[in-house]
């Protein structure tokens, strides 16, 4: 009879008794003593014959003071990845890693939330890298790729770290890098290294490169072929530039209703001559008319429009946003903005062309600065749904500028019924700590509903002094 039966059968003696169970109360006790542990009893933790860890190194990294390290404990406890990734960057810049025992917390986030990896590692020092090789869960914070790597053996990196080690090369060695590159792309057969090799060329991209990029421009692979085009119009003066601004002269002509596509030219018909396709993205959105004009006006810095028009970039934006085509030429232009000598008015043309989701996907595409201030000058007519909603497509943090042209725009609308007396969450969480705290007085007056927004708000305030000065003025 096994263990577990004798103790199911002690059991039922106990309910019965020991008189009508034939025993003795003396040796039902003695049973219940000796089958009760048997059957319940913990078990003897099992041998282990792996040795111990060793010591971890010793590291000179600089922790934070209380204040930081308190701040991030409660952030770590909201579990709160915006408040998670702007303590990061503090830290970071301050010259700051995190303490000891906050690791295994942040290592455990940033491996279930990816987007939080590349934060969390700049703040993981010596001491988070080691404990991340102790767990192939973490493996992703470790040094997985050396800061010198043989260029003959970068391929054989795995994923992302190929591109890493390859413009890390780069940055160091642009002629040198751009010889191997050619010569690899000449004998790689699977289009995903070829893309690699192509987008490497964006570090320290320059107009020695256009050469090598024009070649790729003929690869069959899409990917490869779009990676070329999309480096090619980053440099201003490339041949694929003065070939649009040729096809932008032939197609375009100024009416009185602004540019129109000419109805004899190259864009009047369906589909695009092969040297015109080669210069387009493959990637479907630049079919079609419109496509195609966009891929053109793309291709060529904003001076170009200034120059033909004779005007400033306000002037040449005013006169782009009332053609037939301003969406395309519009968002084109958008890409390009770094080029422009002032790019604002360009921004603001080009959001004021679209609606709906083109118009968000478009502010999602601008420098954080700039985007934030679009969105402060054209949601003048606009309800506190779609601010609320192109406002959470601005990285965080704000400006200083921005938060304040934002804070004015929510505090002049009107709020929703579901949300009526409650800040927007989206401008406590993003907008810069500093200036919110110094309009701490009109925020809880604006909106006197408190909710967990302020509790972050606060938060967020005590961070900021955590690793700044304190700011003169009441503070919440």
């Amino acid at each position: 009879m096994s263990t577990r039966a004798e103790w199911d059968e002690t059991v039922q003696a106990l309910l019965i008794g020991a008189h009508r169970a034939h025993t003795s109360p003396t040796e039902l006790l003695d049973r219940c003593a000796a089958l009760g542990v048997a059957a319940h009893g913990a078990q003897l933790p099992p041998v282990i014959e792996t040795p111990a860890l060793a010591p971890a190194p010793s590291s000179a990294d600089r922790v934070p003071g209380p204040a930081a390290r308190g701040v991030l404990a409660q952030v770590v406890a909201l579990d709160d990845q915006v408040l998670l990734t702007e303590w990061c960057g503090l830290a970071a810049a301050a010259g700051f890693v995190a303490e000891p025992k906050q690791l295994p917390a942040l290592l455990a986030m940033a491996t279930g939330h990816p987007g939080l990896r590349q934060a969390v590692s700049t703040v993981l020092g010596a001491r988070g890298r080691w404990l991340a090789g102790l767990r192939p869960g973490w493996s992703w914070a470790t040094d997985a790729t050396p800061a010198e790597v043989d260029l003959a053996d970068v391929l054989d990196l795995p994923g992302q770290s190929r591109l890493t080690a390859l413009r890390r090369a780069r940055r160091a060695d642009p002629a040198g890098t751009r010889a191997f590159i050619a010569e690899q792309l000449a004998v790689q057969r699977r289009a995903t290294d070829r893309q690699v090799l192509v987008a490497a060329l964006g570090a320290a991209l320059s107009e020695e490169d256009e050469p090598l990029l024009e070649e790729a421009l003929d690869d069959r692979a899409i990917g490869v072929h779009d990676e070329a085009v999309q480096l090619l119009r980053a440099l201003p003066s490339s041949r694929l530039s003065q070939r649009a601004a040729d096809r932008l002269h032939r197609g375009l002509w100024l009416t009185a209703d602004g540019f129109d596509v000419q109805s004899d030219e190259l864009w009047a018909a369906p589909e695009p001559e092969p040297e015109e396709a080669r210069d387009l993205l493959r990637d479907g959105s630049e079919a079609g008319v419109a496509g195609r004009v966009r891929g053109a006006a793309a291709s060529v810095p904003p001076s170009h429009w200034t120059r033909r028009l004779g005007t400033d970039d306000p002037g040449a934006a005013r006169e782009l946003e009332r053609s037939p085509w301003a969406a395309s030429l519009l968002r084109g232009v958008a890409q390009r903005l770094r080029l422009a000598a002032d790019a604002g008015p360009w921004a603001v043309a080009a959001t004021r062309s679209l609606t709906g989701m083109e118009q968000l996907e478009m502010l999602a595409t601008l420098p954080p600065d700039l985007g934030a201030r679009t969105v402060a000058e054209v949601s003048r007519n606009w309800n506190y749904d779609l601010l609320d909603h192109a406002c959470s497509q601005l990285p965080a943090p704000w400006t200083p500028e921005a938060t304040t042209a934002l804070l004015d725009r929510y505090a002049q609308m009107r709020d929703p019924r579901w949300r009526a007396g409650r800040p927007p969450a989206v401008l406590l969480a993003r907008g810069d700590a500093g200036v919110l705290g110094v309009n701490w007085d009109r925020i809880t007056a604006r909106w006197p509903e408190h909710t967990v927004d302020l509790d972050v708000l606060r938060l967020r305030v005590q961070l900021r002094e955590a690793f700044t000065p304190r700011p003169e003025g009441p503070l919440p």
